[in-house]
């Protein structure tokens, strides 16, 4: 994608720059310093004296963001590994969906709150009751899909 830019004659953007880089180069995403990176782009950019802050920026962004991704595919993994060291899958969670009659108990609720809050004060809660109202036809299409 930076090549398609820098052959459209758009400037590449930082992160399009550095990202290659790095990833072909896994010791620089865990070194903190960032010297050698800065010198690989001063000589790609000859034009520029010192690294603008924005390039900085951008670069401890990519950074943080890879580690953090890196960190994610690892732990992915290790959930992999026990579930073959317990001899079975690791267990999805699961979004549990309340019975029907739990539903209706709550549409129930819902209308007892919605009464409450006209009988108290109409208009001084009339954000409050659409509120209500939309959380029990949210309730009520919950039902319907049963």
């Amino acid at each position: 994608m930076a090549k398609a830019a820098q052959q459209s004659g758009q400037p590449q953007s930082i992160m399009g720059y550095f990202r290659p880089i790095l990833e072909a180069n896994p010791k620089y995403l865990k070194n903190r310093e960032n010297d050698e990176l800065y010198e690989l782009w001063l000589k790609d950019h000859p034009d520029q004296q010192e690294v603008p802050q924005q390039v900085r920026n951008g670069l401890s962004n990519l950074k943080s963001t890879m580690r953090h991704k890196k960190k994610q595919k690892g732990k992915r993994a290790e959930q992999g590994a026990e579930a073959g060291a317990n001899g079975g899958t690791v267990p999805m969670k699961r979004a549990s969906r309340p019975a029907g009659g739990q539903l209706e108990r709550l549409e129930e609720q819902i209308d007892e709150c919605l009464a409450r809050a006209k009988d108290l004060d109409r208009e001084g809660l009339a954000d409050v009751i659409l509120l209500l109202r939309r959380a029990r036809n949210r309730v009520v299409v919950g039902q319907a899909a049963r």
